[in-house]
């Protein structure tokens, strides 16, 4: 008996060559519904996911503006109103597409990353590019008043109504 014939008589190589074609991997029926049922929970999770990220995009805006309000408060107490107590002006998606949308302090319009002095009377705005997907907030230093303005899915993003408190 050659080596060969040897290898070919073994249980190893007649399990393998018994295999007829076919009996591995999966059916074209198997591999269709897996990709449905993948289609249906993609159709489920992404228009949540859109919604979500809207939403911490929006909260994100409230809390950066609560946070300069507090800044600038705990730098008035700390030294007074004057060239110390300053803060830098942040730049928020969804708060700068257009002219009339971004970061405003006293009523005038900031450019993103510039250095402005607190003042304990003024309000402190973030101007949404849209208020239908993302609130505009406003608080009155002098005051302490919290406003934000939304319409349509904005009125979930942390707004109870236009305008509203938050």
């Amino acid at each position: 008996m050659t080596p060969l014939q040897a290898y070919l008589n073994s249980p190893k190589a007649r399990k393998v060559l018994a295999k007829k074609p076919g009996e591995e991997g999966f059916s074209l029926i198997e591999l269709v519904v897996v990709v449905a049922v993948l289609a249906v929970l993609s159709a489920i999770a992404i228009p949540s996911f859109t919604n979500i990220s809207s939403k911490a995009r929006a909260t994100a805006a409230a809390n950066t503006l609560a946070t300069v309000a507090k800044e600038c408060a705990a730098k008035i107490a700390d030294v007074g109103v004057g060239a110390n107590a300053t803060f830098n002006v942040p730049n928020m998606d969804g708060y700068r597409g257009i002219a009339a949308a971004g970061f405003f302090f006293g009523g005038t319009k900031q450019t993103a990353g510039a250095t402005i002095q607190c003042s304990a009377s003024n309000a402190i705005e973030l101007r949404s590019d849209d208020i239908s997907q993302y609130p505009s907030w406003s608080y009155n230093q002098g005051t302490g008043a919290k406003v934000c303005n939304a319409t349509g899915a904005a009125l979930n993003r942390g707004c109870s109504g236009n305008p509203g408190t938050w």
